[in-house]
C-alpha cells in the first residue's frame, strides 16, 4: 500500500528520516560525553521508545505520567524516569507496580510531604525507591527553588526507603524561544546554576550520579554543561513544525534534523472559491492560531498553501494554483506532536511512500 491509499486522517512516519534523527542526536550527545533520556510524552508509543534505546547512548526513557511509565514498563523498558511529581496513593501504587516490572523507575520530588508519603509506601512494601530532587528553573510549574535545594536534599537523604540519585532541572519554557541568543543564554545560566547546586550536593551526598534536564530546543547549548549527565530530548525524533521553524532558521544548532511525521488528510469539499475543506480538524491535530500546521510534500513546505481551523472534524485549506479535486490527499505537518499524536491509534510507517509497518500508540490518553 502507498501512503496515499491510507484512510484519512492518518499519521505518517517516514522511517529513513526518523532513523537519521535518532542517529544524529545519539552521535552528538555521545561526542559530548552525555547520555540521552528520550521523552515518551512526545510520541506515546512504546515501539518508538524501544527504537530510541536501540539507537544507542541512552540512559533509559522519560515519562511525564505514571500511566505512561507503566505502559513503558510493560513493554520491557528497564530504566524509566517519571519527570513530574507522583502524588496520591493511586499513582504511588502504580509506581510500585512499575518498580516491580523494571530495573528502576525513578521519580522526581520537590516537596517533603511527598517524600514522607513515598517513604511510607516504600516501607510498607519493603523496597527502596530511587528519586531525583526536582529543581525549579524559574518556571513556577514544579520543582524546589534553587536556594532551598540543599535543605530538601538533606531531608530526603535521611529517609531510609528513598535513594537520592541526583537532580532534575528541565526548562520547558525555553525550548521554543525564537530568539536563539536568549534561548542559549538563559538555558546556560539556569543549568549552570543547577550544576553548581549539583556539585554542592554531591560533596555532601557522594551517591549522586544523575543530572537530568535539557530538551530538543536547548540541547545544542546544554551539551556544554559538564555536570549534565542525561538529556530529556523528545521532539527531535519527529520534529514538528514548531521546532522545524526554529531549525529552518538554523537556531537549534543541529541543522540536519528533518521532519519525520505528518498527517495525511483528504479534500472532502471543493465547492467554494479560494479554499477547499479537508477532513483534519481539532480531533485529528492539535491546533492554535499561533502554530498552524504547514502543508508539506516530502517534508518540504509548499509555498502559497495555508491551513486554517474549520471545525472539530474539518480544516480550511488555501491553495496555490489549480484547485485540488475531491479526494486529493493533502499532507500536513504537526504543529505540536505530543497532543496531536495522542489523538490517534496508530502511526503508519513508510519508506519512500510505501507503507511498511504500523505502530500502535499504546500510551495514548495516559
Amino acid at each position: 500500500m502507498q501512503k496515499q491509499e491510507l484512510s484519512t486522517p492518518s499519521l505518517i512516519l517516514e522511517l529513513s528520516r526518523f532513523d537519521a534523527n535518532l542517529a544524529l542526536m545519539a552521535r552528538r550527545a555521545s561526542a559530548a560525553g552525555k547520555l540521552l533520556r528520550p521523552h515518551a510524552k512526545t510520541h506515546k508509543c512504546s515501539s518508538i521508545a524501544v527504537r530510541q534505546l536501540a539507537a544507542g547512548n541512552c540512559a533509559g526513557i522519560a515519562a511525564a505520567t505514571m500511566t505512561e511509565a507503566l505502559g513503558l514498563a510493560k513493554a520491557g523498558i528497564e530504566s524509566i524516569l517519571v519527570t513530574s511529581p507522583v502524588i496520591g496513593s493511586d499513582k504511588i501504587n502504580t509506581l510500585l507496580r512499575c518498580q516491580s516490572l523494571c530495573r528502576e523507575c525513578i521519580v522526581v520530588l520537590d516537596n517533603y510531604d511527598n517524600a514522607i508519603e513515598l517513604q511510607a509506601k516504600a516501607a510498607e512494601n519493603n523496597i527502596v525507591l530511587p528519586v531525583l530532587l526536582d529543581l525549579d528553573p524559574e518556571m513556577g510549574r514544579s520543582g524546589v527553588a534553587f536556594q532551598q535545594a540543599g535543605t530538601l536534599a538533606k531531608a530526603i537523604a535521611a529517609l531510609p526507603q528513598l535513594s537520592l540519585l541526583g537532580i532534575q532541572c528541565y526548562a520547558g519554557h525555553l525550548q521554543h524561544l525564537a530568539n536563539a541568543k536568549l534561548r542559549r543564554s538563559e538555558s546556560l545560566r539556569l543549568l549552570g546554576e543547577a550544576a553548581a547546586i549539583f556539585r554542592a550536593l554531591r560533596a555532601e551526598h557522594a551517591q549522586l550520579r544523575i543530572f537530568s534536564g535539557s530538551g530538543t530546543g536547548t540541547a545544542a547549548f546544554d551539551l556544554q554543561i559538564e555536570e549534565l549527565s542525561e538529556l530529556q530530548v523528545g521532539s527531535y525524533c519527529l520534529l514538528d513544525s514548531e521546532y522545524a521553524a526554529l531549525e529552518t532558521r538554523q537556531q537549534l544548532g543541529f541543522n540536519d534534523f528533518s521532519a519525520a511525521i505528518s498527517l495525511m488528510s483528504s479534500v472532502v469539499s471543493n465547492n467554494q472559491s479560494g479554499h477547499v475543506t479537508v477532513d483534519a480538524g481539532l480531533k485529528a491535530l492539535y491546533y492554535t492560531p499561533d502554530s498552524p500546521p504547514l502543508v508539506v510534500q516530502n517534508a518540504k513546505i509548499l509555498p502559497g498553501w495555508r491551513y486554517d481551523w474549520f471545525g472539530d472534524e474539518h480544516g480550511k485549506l488555501y491553495y496555490d494554483g489549480k484547485k485540488p479535486t475531491l479526494g486529493s490527499r493533502i499532507e500536513l505537518s504537526l504543529p505540536h506532536c505530543d497532543p496531536s499524536i495522542n489523538l490517534h491509534e496508530y502511526i503508519y510507517v513508510t519508506q519512500e511512500g510505501q507503507v511498511v509497518d504500523k505502530w500502535h500508540i499504546d500510551l495514548k490518553n495516559r
